[in-house]
């Protein structure tokens, strides 16, 4: 399950993302953030706020694109 922001404005539906928060935007990096996910593209970056992830499995991780595609890990809810 992955859940975003809704924008009703754009093609997608969902919010945006830029390199801090803006008014309307959702931030990849905190102000002054030195973390490697800071010099990433915002418009590159998956639309997601929050998954939830497999036992094991780190949100963080799931969501990272400097490491690599992101997929996110499919889950059983019973």
């Amino acid at each position: 399950m992955v859940l975003t922001g809704q924008d009703g404005f754009s093609a997608d539906q969902a919010r945006a993302f830029t390199a801090t928060a803006q008014d309307f935007t959702f931030g990849v990096c905190a102000p002054g953030g030195t973390e490697a996910i800071c010099t990433f593209d915002p418009g590159a970056v998956p639309k997601a706020m929050d998954v939830i992830t497999p036992e094991g499995v780190s949100q963080a991780t799931e969501l990272d694109p400097t490491l690599g595609p992101v997929v996110i890990q499919p889950v059983t809810v019973p």
